[in-house]
């Protein structure tokens, strides 16, 4: 299996229709290598780290003592803004003379962008897949409580083939409530730390981390929520060029680092409907289903 393909895989993973085919996405790819390529990739970090560090809680309340739980699936959707579609290029190779131009990221227009130079030659930025939004899904279990903290997991696991390896996604968190600490107060407070780690084979290798002040507030059958936290992602990408059989690897560091979430839950008995809105560098909206068991 081509490792280009690899990389469509990473981003098939997440995308529903790529409206072009296989094999122009592997000219996309082989085309960039060192500052061009991380700049082309960039946005796949944000989004990803973005939605990985979406709908972690619902609510600040945790019981004192005794068993809680809450089981459920988070899906979320980073929606790729305009500064996101493209990034300033510069021309590589023996191309002369080197040049730059205004040219699209992996999520960026599908019209290539050519720039002419000496002696009649062209050189050609390739497109982007025309994305408008990254989603993402990931089941979760929430479980509680001693003195007042609850744990976090996620987990996803999934065989692809021997080329590739295997898909991993596991996280943990922990949810410490804050009004044992500041009496008589009319709204739940906790604070929360969470990290997770999303894996493809050799090929893709994401963390992020998150802590955060989360509030809320149950009124009837709804219950309001809200979160201020610090973030953070990073993603290794590793394949091999077989245009030039280079190693290529990039870091990339998500753009997050405040995100501010707020968010409704609609209290169907045990069955719990939320949905939040997490506003940030990246931005990203979620929507949870689940079933909470001597949830508050």
């Amino acid at each position: 299996m081509k490792h280009y393909r690899i990389i469509i895989l990473i981003v098939a993973a997440f995308i529903p229709i790529l409206k072009v085919s296989s094999q122009n996405i592997e000219e996309m790819l082989s085309k960039y290598t060192e500052a061009n390529g991380q700049k082309y990739m960039q946005p796949l970090a944000d989004a990803l780290g973005s939605c990985m560090n979406s709908g972690l809680s619902h609510t600040a309340s945790v019981k004192k003592m005794g068993f809680q739980l809450y089981l459920g699936i988070a899906a979320s959707a980073a929606f790729i803004p305009d500064k996101n579609l493209t990034f300033t290029g510069t021309t590589e190779g023996v191309f002369s003379p080197k040049s730059t131009a205004k040219v699209p990221t992996i999520f960026g227009p599908v019209e290539s962008v050519k720039v002419n130079g000496a002696g009649g030659t062209v050189y050609a930025f390739p497109p982007g897949l025309n994305v408008k939004y990254l989603p993402f899904a990931v089941p979760q279990i929430n479980i509680g409580s001693v003195y007042e903290t609850q744990l976090t997991f996620r987990f996803y696991a999934q065989g692809i083939n021997d080329d590739i390896g295997n898909l991993d996604l596991f996280g943990f968190g922990i949810k410490h409530n804050l009004n044992q600490y500041i009496k008589e107060i009319p709204i739940d407070l906790a604070v929360g730390y969470y990290h997770q780690r999303f894996k493809l084979g050799s090929y893709l290798d994401a963390k992020t981390n998150v802590i955060n002040l989360q509030a809320s507030k149950k009124v009837m059958i709804f219950t309001f929520y809200g979160s201020l936290g610090y973030e953070n992602a990073s993603v290794d990408l590793a394949y091999k060029s077989e245009a030039n059989n280079l190693d290529i690897s990039y870091n990339l560091k998500g753009a997050n680092n405040i995100r501010l979430t707020a968010g409704l839950v609609f209290n169907m008995g045990p069955v719990k409907l939320h949905a939040d809105y997490n506003l940030a560098s990246q931005s990203s909206v979620c929507v949870g289903l689940g079933i909470g068991i001597f949830e508050n």
